[in-house]
């Protein structure tokens, strides 16, 4: 009796080893355990949500092979596909591999893409393949509408859906119509957007700029503000002032119709004055500092409200000035500063301008010459009695120093050193 339950349970044991090997070996053949298969790799920025395990690997609609690992990256998934190696050598090694869906929203496979230029080498076992531009996008636009259409109630969609068609019921000519309006106008305006970019790009610029600026701006309103109530505060004495201008300015209005021909003639009397000062304005730097640095000397020739000079007379002329000797205002020459404003003394670079006098020589001096020294007058000659007499007199003290009888001593003699001799600090020399 123990020895036949003992084999009953054996058997049972033996039964179940069956049922469950049975069942490993269906699914072992299913998923193709028993085949092998040349590994090649491909990169996929997503593989999706429905791509299952052991999905197909497609050529053309014609399974090829399957996908016998999956594994996620930073930059996206390796997917590892197991070609059967009756198959590979046909496929060329340029192909790319999309990951499609069978159906709207049903399992995913991979398709492999064969190009147009295909590759006369064939793909071999451990070879990398891309996945295909296009299909990345057309799976993103499917992983991104799948869930929400997964989330649409099918009444509402349906609702919305009838609303929309008897909205749309009997206007379909109305509708092509404004469609082919727009469309005239997209052609119009498409040529015209590498310019609307550009606009766009420099209206970019320019709101950098005021962005830049607008600190400056507020400050400026903010100042436009307080001024606008410094002026509101102000506003009788701002309207006193405006009347008083209006007054000085009817004043001024009187004043140039009265006046405005002598105004006129004043210009064009002027304008040569202002010509000549524009001329010579190269030499006004250097005369004025001249002067500033002979204030010093200045001062010390005036000083006691007395006149302090050295005369310096001719110590022979061979004649007296007559007629031929009248001054000439002829010269012409530009401006010259005539070693101002330093100027060294005695001066011996005096110019030969047109004034009159062709040879200087004449009257015993040439220009550049040394200066002689003349006789010390006597110290008591003080003073001396009016009208001829004293011209007699000075003319017997300069007829020696000139060279020269008395009585042909020129007049200029004795206006200059009359003078002189009669109360001013003189030295001759």
């Amino acid at each position: 009796m123990t020895r036949k339950i003992f084999s009953d349970r054996l058997l049972g044991v033996v039964f179940i080893g069956i049922l469950v090997l049975g069942v490993w070996l269906i699914n072992a053949v299913f998923a193709q355990k028993f085949v092998s298969f040349d590994k090649v790799t491909l990169d996929t920025d997503t593989i999706g949500l429905q791509l299952p395990s052991r999905a197909d690997v497609k050529v053309r609609g014609v399974i090829v092979g399957q996908v016998l690992k999956a594994e996620s990256e930073s930059n996206g998934a390796v997917l590892t596909l197991g070609i059967k190696p009756d198959k590979i050598g046909e496929i060329p090694q340029n192909v790319t591999a999309s990951i499609l869906p069978k159906t709207l929203f049903g399992e995913k496979y991979v398709e492999l893409v064969v190009p147009t230029d295909a590759s006369s080498k064939a793909l071999t076992q451990g070879d990398r393949i891309t996945q295909t531009q296009l299909p990345i996008e057309v799976e993103r636009v499917l992983d991104d509408i799948y869930p929400l259409l997964r989330a649409v109630q099918p009444a509402e969609l349906n609702y919305t859906l009838n609303a929309l068609a008897s909205a749309l019921e009997g206007r379909g000519q109305a509708i092509g119509e404004n469609i082919e309006t727009f469309n005239s106008y997209l052609e119009r305006l498409n040529p015209q957007v590498p310019a609307l970019v550009e606009d766009l790009r420099l209206l970019s610029k320019v709101s950098g700029t005021y962005a830049d600026v607008a600190p400056q701006i507020a400050e400026t309103l903010r100042n436009t503000v307080k001024t606008g109530n410094t002026l509101l505060s102000r506003q009788q004495k701002l309207n006193a002032f405006l009347k008083d201008v209006a007054s000085f300015s009817d004043t001024t209005k009187t004043f140039l119709d009265n006046n405005g021909s002598n105004i006129v003639r004043l210009g064009q009397l002027s304008e040569p004055q202002l010509q000549l000062l524009n001329r010579y304005s190269p030499e006004f730097p250097c005369l004025l500092r001249g002067i500033v640095d002979q204030a010093p000397s200045l001062g010390s020739t005036f000083r006691g409200f007395v006149f302090h000079i050295d005369l310096i007379t001719l110590p022979r002329q061979p004649r007296g000035y007559g007629p031929a000797d009248v001054p000439v205002l002829g010269a012409d020459n530009g401006p010259a500063c005539l070693g101002l404003p330093n100027a060294k003394v005695p001066f011996t670079g005096a110019p030969n301008l047109a004034d009159g006098v062709n040879d200087p020589g004449e009257k015993g001096l040439q220009r550049g010459d040394a200066q002689r020294t003349a006789p010390e007058i006597d110290a008591s000659l003080t003073s001396a009695a009016a009208g001829s007499g004293q011209k007699a007199f000075f003319n017997s003290l300069t007829a020696p120093v000139m060279g020269m009888p008395a009585d042909q001593v020129p007049d200029l003699t004795t206006l200059l050193f009359g003078p002189l001799a009669t109360g001013t600090e003189v030295s001759v020399r």
